[in-house]
């Protein structure tokens, strides 16, 4: 899905599938024109390099917007897997944007490989504001793995914190093992775990259970990127969550326990 200056462009179809763009329904500036991709598939990137070939025949200068990063899992080559990451950093880079700006980035490879690029800690947004709404003295962020710690304990400026380690077995995909480091100082504490992206939830449902174990009242989860697949996974039916604060980056459904905040 695409949007020009905050307008989705309305792309048709001929019969075999080929993009149908009307120039005329583009809202154009003199400056300041912005391009937002809602990755929903790889005809996004294709209707991209349309529009944006046609901005450059107009010598129109556009910054590109992209809430969620494309292709962020695969950054780096493992065994016979392609890294499409990187193919697609160098694409956006051969566009020529004035700026890119990326929330919340999966991989710091895409910070690293693309040009002129902007990064939004939509996550760190949202944690600090979902602790002013609880405006409570016993509440504790928990990062669910080393990656999550190592991303958000220079970015958020808290104290008490909790960590998790978590084993997988990476041919099934699944955690044989999880635990939570660090104590709390009373019980019936309010937890917050924070990452950038949930699918199904397994790590969070996994995470929060523990932390009930440990005396947890009200587990909230702050993730920035929320697939639909979470609604395939069991954690929006327990009563583990109290309540997950997102974005509509990826997300697409509604649940009664789901804040979604636009980009």
């Amino acid at each position: 899905m695409i949007y020009f200056n905050n307008e989705k462009i309305d792309i048709k179809k001929f019969p075999n599938g080929e993009a149908l763009i009307h120039s005329g329904d583009l809202n154009i500036k003199v400056n300041d024109n912005e391009i937002k991709v809602k990755f929903e598939n790889n005809e996004d990137i294709t209707n991209l390099i349309f529009l944006k070939g046609y901005l450059d025949e107009l010598r129109v200068k556009c910054s590109l917007v992209l809430p969620y990063m494309p292709y962020s899992r695969m950054d780096r080559t493992e065994g016979v897997t392609v890294f499409t990451l990187k193919y697609l950093c160098k694409l956006i880079n051969s566009l020529d944007f004035e700026n890119v700006t990326i929330y919340e980035p999966h991989s710091e490879v895409s910070v690293a490989l693309i040009d002129r690029v902007k990064v939004v800690n939509m996550s760190k947004k949202l944690t600090e504001q979902l602790i002013d709404e609880l405006n409570d003295e016993n509440v504790y962020l928990v990062y669910p793995d080393a990656g999550a710690s190592k991303r958000y304990a220079h970015q958020i400026a808290y104290e008490k914190i909790l960590t998790a380690n978590k084993e997988r077995d990476f041919k099934t995909g699944f955690i044989n093992k999880l635990e939570i480091n660090g104590d709390v100082k009373s019980k019936n504490f309010k937890a917050i775990i924070v990452d950038d992206l949930c699918s199904k939830g397994g790590t969070f449902e996994l995470t929060a259970s523990k932390l009930k174990d440990m005396g947890a009242g009200e587990i909230y989860l702050v993730v920035t990127h929320c697939e639909n697949t979470i609604f395939e996974g069991k954690l929006l039916d327990s009563d583990l969550i109290t309540g997950i604060y997102t974005t509509n980056s990826i997300l697409s459904k509604d649940h009664k326990k789901i804040k979604v905040y636009e980009i």
